[in-house]
This record gives structure tokens, C-alpha cells and sequence, in this order.
């Protein structure tokens, strides 16, 4: 019985073994099963990182390409522009160049990659303004434009360049680049000073005619003067010489002569005399006007243009009257100017208007200003005859008359477009035949 008892504790003891080691077997497949799960959750996250690794290897890929395409392009732009560019990094070693830098500057070797610019040409480039010039644009500011440097260098001559800087800011401080643009500016330089030069002998000359004008204008009124004053004497002369001979008989053979002679050939000689005595006293009038307003200096104040219409209209207020011509003139706005010479302006605008207005219709002048732009325009506009297209571009012409039978002698619009001229403005002609003229004066704003 004790041994049989001992047989079940026995067996009682293996199967508590047999138990446990399930158990401990069931723990282990548990870790496994746990231990596969965390193996395929890490296969995941590395085909994951494998994944975003060769996202990232393309897109870096990608950005170099993008980059290096960029760098070229740029490289090839700064190439084959036709300004002298060269690009310098931030230690002012050349990073590239255009091909028009070597163009111009043909003592410099084509491969400068790399060098100083100093360095360039055996040290032709060591310029102390240029220097200067460019620690700055590196130290303190961004760009220098317009920077002038004259430079002697020994291959090509004196050499005065036009010198333009920029950085060309980059996202790393290392990559800071400097574009530099250098023009030769000699030749234009040289040009402007020829061309002051010839101005300034212009401007002499120029002078110098309008004197050669003004003295011989004034000095032919007085011979003109004894023409006239002449050509009365011997009207009344004349008059007097018919008196007397009034009462007196001639012999037959000589009346006709006589009346011939006294009636006719000398009266018409004195009459030929006197108009072209008066045209004379006219051309000298008009170019002594001229002479005056070339020697004229401006004198630019703000005008009251309401009160400048005012008093150019009441001057012509009896023509104005005895034509019956009817000027409406609008509020004007004030511009800067020659009080004398705008006045004068407007004077003659209104004068040649009513020369030509249509007999068959009351004429009318209508006057009006605005602002455009940086100008004040100022509009004069009449419903006369109107000008024939051929003929408009001649009205502003010196001595030119389109109507022979009108008074005047063709230097009334010619002073018009001077004076325009002389205040920076400009003049625009619209006319149609028959319906009227409209002349646009654009002159400076206040």
C-alpha cells in the first residue's frame, strides 16, 4: 500500500512537471509570437526608411540636377551676354565670366577661373577705387551703381569704366558671389565732351547771329525811315508841282507825256515804293520780335491764366468788337511760365484765328485748359476757315503766308512754337477744312 502510495506521488510529481514545463512552453510561444510581431512591425518600419531614404536620394538627386542646370544656364547667360560681366566669389576669386569682358579687356586670358581678380593681367586689375569699391558691396551694402574708375593700363591705354556691383545673396554665407558689370565708357565719354564743346560753340554762334540780327534790323529802320519819310516829301512835292502846273497851257505834244508821267507812271511808282517800304518796316518789326525773344531769358512763375486771358482779350477788344467775333474762354487752371511770353502766345493764337474765320458764319473762339499728366493743356479752338492738310506742316514756317491778301508777314505762329518750345511743352495743329482750327499747347504744370 506505502509503495503504491508512492507510485502516485511519483506520478503526481511528473505531471506537476509535465505542467509546468506546458506552461512554460506556452509563455515561450507567447515571447516568440510577441518577438515575431515586433520583427514584422521593424521590417516595416525599415521598408518604410528605405522607402523616404530613396525618396530622398531621388529628390537629391533631382536638386543637384536642378542646381547644377541652373548653375549652367547662369553661367551660360553671364557667357554670352554682350556686357562685360564677371562673376567673383566671396574671397574675390573669379567664379565665371562673358565672353564680352574678354572682348573687351583682350589682354586678359580666357580661363580666369579661380584666379584673383586682382590678379588678372599681371596685376592690371589692381585698381585701389575698385577695390574699394567692391570691400564695400561685401562689408556694408548690397549693390553700387554708376561707380566711375579711370585706369591706365599698359596694353590697352587709358580707360575710363562705368562699374555696376551686386551681390548675389545666397542661402549660405559662403556662397555669397559678387556679379560685376563693367562697361568702357572712353569713347562715350569723349563724345559727350565733344558734344558740349560743339554745343557751347552753338550756343556762341547762336548768340552771335541773334546780335548780327539785332544790329542789322535796327540799322536798316534808319535808312528805311528816309525812304519813307522821302517818298512823303516827294508826294507832296508831287502835289505841289501839279498845282502848280495846273493852270498853266502845254502845247498838245506835251499833255499826253505829261499826263502820263504825272498821273500815272510817278504815282504808281510812289505807291510801289511805299508798300514795299511798308512790307520792309513789317520784316524788320517781325525779326527784331525774333531777335528779342531769342535773347530773351525766361523768367518761370506760377500764372494766373484767367487773369494772363483776361488781359490778352482786352486788347483785342475792339477788333473783337467790330468783327463781332464771340470768345468763350473756360475756367483755366494755372501753369508754370514767361508771363510776357505765354501772353504773347496766346495774343498771336487769337490774332491768326480771327484772320481766318468764314465770312459766311459768326465766328467763335473757344478757350479751355485741363490737367494731363505732367503737362496743363490748354486748348484754342475757332470755327474758321481751317487749314488744307498740305498745308499744316508749313504754318509754324518763318514768312509763311497761306493767304497772301491777309495782314501780317508769317512770323506770328513761328514766335507761337518758339515760345512752346522755349518752356519744354509741345504744340499739337488739328484742323478741317471748312469746320475750323484747334491748336493744343501742353505746357509745364505748377
Amino acid at each position: 500500500m506505502k509503495e503504491k502510495q508512492q507510485k502516485v506521488t511519483a506520478l503526481e510529481n511528473e505531471l506537476g512537471k509535465q505542467q509546468n514545463i506546458e506552461r512554460e512552453l506556452r509563455a515561450a510561444n507567447q515571447q516568440l509570437d510577441a518577438a515575431n510581431q515586433q520583427l514584422q512591425a521593424s521590417e516595416q518600419q525599415l521598408k518604410a526608411l528605405t522607402e523616404q531614404l530613396t525618396a530622398s536620394e531621388r529628390d537629391l538627386i533631382e536638386k543637384e540636377e536642378i542646381a547644377r542646370f541652373s548653375r549652367d544656364y547662369a553661367e551660360n547667360i553671364i557667357a554670352t551676354i554682350r556686357e562685360p560681366l564677371i562673376v567673383l566669389d566671396r574671397s574675390l576669386r573669379v567664379v565665371s565670366a562673358s565672353r564680352s569682358f574678354y572682348a573687351t579687356f583682350k589682354a586678359v586670358p580666357q580661363k580666369t577661373e579661380g584666379k584673383l581678380f586682382y590678379e588678372l593681367d599681371h596685376g592690371q586689375w589692381n585698381i585701389p577705387a575698385l577695390k574699394m569699391l567692391l570691400n564695400e558691396v561685401l562689408s556694408e551694402k548690397s549693390t553700387m551703381d554708376d561707380y566711375e574708375v579711370e585706369h591706365d593700363f599698359k596694353r590697352i591705354g587709358k580707360k575710363i569704366m562705368l562699374i555696376n556691383a551686386r551681390e548675389l545673396l545666397q542661402e549660405r554665407a559662403k556662397d555669397r558671389l559678387i556679379l560685376l558689370s563693367i562697361q568702357d565708357i572712353t569713347e562715350r565719354r569723349k563724345a559727350e565732351r565733344e558734344l558740349l564743346r560743339l554745343n557751347s560753340e552753338l550756343e556762341a554762334k547762336t548768340n552771335e547771329l541773334q546780335q548780327i540780327l539785332y544790329i542789322t534790323t535796327h540799322d536798316l529802320r534808319s535808312p528805311l525811315v528816309n525812304i519813307q519819310g522821302f517818298n512823303r516829301e516827294l508826294e507832296a512835292s508831287l502835289n505841289e508841282l501839279t498845282g502848280l502846273l495846273k493852270n498853266v497851257e502845254l502845247p498838245n505834244s506835251l499833255k499826253l507825256s505829261y499826263n502820263q508821267v504825272m498821273n500815272e507812271e510817278i504815282p504808281e511808282a510812289m505807291h510801289f515804293i511805299t508798300s514795299s517800304a511798308d512790307k520792309m518796316d513789317g520784316l524788320l518789326t517781325g525779326l527784331l520780335s525774333l531777335s528779342r525773344l531769342g535773347r530773351q531769358k525766361i523768367i518761370f512763375s506760377h500764372l494766373d491764366m484767367n487773369k494772363l486771358m483776361h488781359d490778352v482779350i482786352e486788347n483785342y477788344e475792339y477788333k473783337i468788337n467790330e468783327s463781332q467775333v464771340e470768345i468763350d474762354v473756360s475756367d483755366l487752371p494755372q501753369c508754370q511760365g514767361d508771363e510776357l511770353q505765354i501772353n504773347q502766345l496766346f495774343s498771336n493764337l487769337i490774332d491768326n484765328a480771327m484772320k481766318f474765320f468764314d465770312p459766311k458764319r459768326p465766328g467763335k473762339i473757344k478757350i479751355s485748359g485741363e490737367q494731363e499728366n505732367e503737362f496743363i493743356k490748354y486748348t484754342v479752338e475757332d470755327n474758321g476757315i481751317g487749314i488744307h492738310p498740305e498745308h499744316q506742316e508749313k504754318v509754324f514756317e518763318l514768312f509763311q503766308k497761306l493767304n497772301p491778301e491777309k495782314s501780317g508777314i508769317g512770323l506770328g505762329m513761328n514766335i507761337v512754337k518758339q515760345v512752346v518750345e522755349k518752356h519744354n511743352g509741345k504744340i499739337i495743329l488739328e484742323s478741317t477744312t471748312g469746320i475750323g482750327t484747334k491748336f493744343i499747347i501742353l505746357l509745364p504744370k505748377v
